[in-house]
């Protein structure tokens, strides 16, 4: 895929050993059609409120959901604990909540993603794997939100995952690779791909990964810790 430079606000959240990056595009981008599109579901959920209670949150079903601004926003279902504990996700703005399935209710068609798409997508780094360690899963999250908040970046997608598509990221003035400066800072580890195609980037993360080591920066401070640790605490060479 082609890769795209944008202006978007980002979001970063950890989530096993991926940072997932949250892109919400910015309100002159969308052009006006997603405010145009709230302020039209609105009036018609004021005119014809859901029956609380009436809805069957299922998970991967989009809804609409009452966020605690009391205004209602299309949403999905990612997880039902039970009816009092649902999980869901804002698909328009990135934000994820806990509601009862009481403050959520069915979407009306028109304000479907058929309608207008999710305007939050997530996606995840690919080629890195971030260490275990606290400290320095925060040291990840905090150099990320650093280099690339509020900056013009290209996107690109690399390959597909479970949940996301997995893509690097390069700075709009200078191309440099975001993932590929955490691996040179030795603040990552690389996630090896067999795919063929990718073959290129990975040597280039596997070069950069073998000089931080032998520099001992950051977590390889003390050598290479994987081959003891990686049971324990679900390392991949």
């Amino acid at each position: 895929m082609g890769k795209r430079k944008k202006r978007q606000a980002i979001k970063l959240r950890l989530k096993g050993q991926q940072v997932l990056i949250m892109e919400a595009k910015l309100r002159e981008m969308a052009g006006g059609q997603l405010e145009s599109l709230m302020e039209t579901m609105r009036a018609e959920i004021a005119s014809q409120p859901p029956l609380e209670g009436s809805y069957s949150a299922r998970r991967g079903e989009y809804c609409i959901a009452k966020f605690a601004d009391g205004e209602w926003y299309r949403a999905r279902v990612e997880k039902v604990e039970s009816p009092a504990k649902v999980h869901v996700f804002y698909i328009d703005y990135g934000n994820r909540e806990v509601v009862p399935s009481t403050r959520l209710a069915a979407i009306p068609p028109a304000f479907s993603t058929r309608t207008l798409p999710a305007q939050a997508t997530e996606y995840a780094f690919a080629f890195i794997q971030i260490p275990q360690d606290e400290d320095a899963r925060a040291d990840v999250v905090d150099c990320i939100v650093r280099d690339i908040q509020n900056s013009q970046c290209l996107l690109n997608v690399e390959y597909s995952g479970v949940t996301c598509p997995l893509v690097t990221i390069q700075f709009g003035d200078t191309k440099d690779d975001v993932g590929l400066g955490l691996v040179k800072e030795g603040l990552v580890m690389v996630d090896v791909r067999k795919e063929k195609h990718l073959q290129k980037m990975v040597t280039e993360y596997l070069n950069s990964q073998e000089s931080a080591k032998s520099a001992r920066l950051n977590i390889w401070r003390y050598g290479d810790f994987r081959a003891d640790d990686a049971d324990e605490f679900g390392y991949r060479r």
